[in-house]
């Protein structure tokens, strides 16, 4: 089943943080806010109640788990109107043993954020004195294996850095047998929403596709699910690329409903606000849509393409990330075409491969 076939309710938390990773993604330098609880619910009422959305997924701007009790409160209330609901949580792996056991009996999967190895993730992974991030994340690690009997599926997310794109075998080895984790999910490190003050090491794409192949029939081997971005929709055709372009709701943390997480504000969103279609009003507890937008959103699909026509991946792929290609481009569909040689590499070399032991494959991601 393709990725944007993903029916999931996100809430970006807040915007608090306890690490300081150099190259992150979000916007670091607004204020300190977390998720309105009356919005939360609202959106649940909406979306879970009424059958739209199977499973809910805690992020943020920040860190999510620095929110806990947020967190229970949104995850209680969403349970009581649909038992059957799955829940995910992305998370920096940096928290308390009480929380971690609160995670594992509670959410389906909890993917953490660690750059495949001690030594390459510590490069830019750090905590806010510069510390080395790797045994913080380790200690999670080994407790939540220590769990037996815990509900949740852990698996790692790790950004490929010049540092580590050489290293991905090792990788998988080292999470495999010290921690038990055989799910891994990859992406090669992108451009920043928030460049200022970032540290963005750009690696070589193509690079990037010979070494993830490589690892990926290695980790199939291993019977270790490896994957990425590349491979989001090689399951089954598609003619959109992910649930921005349906779009599935992630509600900001200052009130907006947004189609993609790297459009994590709706204030001021700069070149990001194509993706900001919705609003809640408090004063009334509805959420207001805004229609174009939403018309634009789902027209990023195949037909108004034209870069992907004669692209054999092209139902497989559908334009690549949403997110990446409007902060890269500045336009939601002109293709960010560095990605396009190596991930038509990628299908060809093992495209072929999927539908025949992935299982759920467009739930495994982070």
């Amino acid at each position: 089943m393709p990725y944007c076939h993903k029916k999931v309710l996100s809430f970006l938390l807040t915007t608090k943080c306890n690490l300081a990773c150099k190259y992150c993604y979000g916007i670091r330098k607004i204020a300190y806010r977390k998720l309105d609880i009356d919005f939360a619910k609202c959106a649940i009422d909406e979306y879970v109640k009424n059958g739209i959305v199977d499973r809910i997924r805690f992020f943020a701007d920040g860190e999510p788990t620095t929110e806990p009790l947020l967190m229970k409160e949104i995850y209680d209330y969403a349970m009581q109107a649909n038992p059957t609901l799955k829940a995910e949580i992305q998370t920096n792996g940096v928290f308390n043993k009480s929380l971690a056991k609160w995670l594992a009996y509670h959410m389906d999967e909890i993917w953490i954020s660690m750059d495949l190895l001690p030594d390459t993730n510590d490069v830019n992974r750090v905590t806010k004195n510069n510390r080395p991030t790797s045994p913080l994340i380790e200690k999670t690690l080994r407790y939540l294996a220590s769990l037996k009997d815990k509900k949740a599926m852990v698996g790692v997310r790790a950004t490929i850095t010049a540092q580590n794109i050489d290293r991905q075998k090792e990788g998988i080895d080292y999470f495999k047998d010290n921690f038990d984790v055989s799910h891994i999910w990859v992406d090669p490190i992108f451009v920043p929403v928030e460049k200022e003050g970032k540290t963005i090491e750009d690696i070589e794409m193509m690079h990037f596709a010979v070494k993830f192949v490589e690892a990926h029939r290695y980790a199939d081997q291993k019977g270790t699910f490896y994957e990425s971005n590349f491979t989001t929709n090689f399951d089954g055709p598609t003619d959109r690329n992910c649930r921005s372009c349906v779009p599935m709701p992630h509600l900001t943390t200052d009130g907006y409903v947004s189609a993609c997480e790297m459009a994590s504000v709706g204030e001021n969103p700069e070149h990001m606000d194509v993706f900001i279609y919705g609003k809640y009003d408090k004063a009334n507890n509805k959420i207001i849509y805004n229609n174009d937008r939403i018309r634009i959103l789902q027209s990023r699909n195949l037909q108004n393409l034209p870069d992907c026509k004669f692209c054999i991946a092209r139902t497989h792929c559908a334009g690549y990330c949403p997110g990446e290609t409007q902060n890269e481009n500045m336009n939601l569909f002109k293709i960010k075409d560095k990605i396009c040689v190596p991930l038509r590499y990628i299908y060809s070399e093992i495209g072929q491969d999927y539908g025949k032991h992935h299982g759920e494959f467009a739930h495994k991601h982070p």
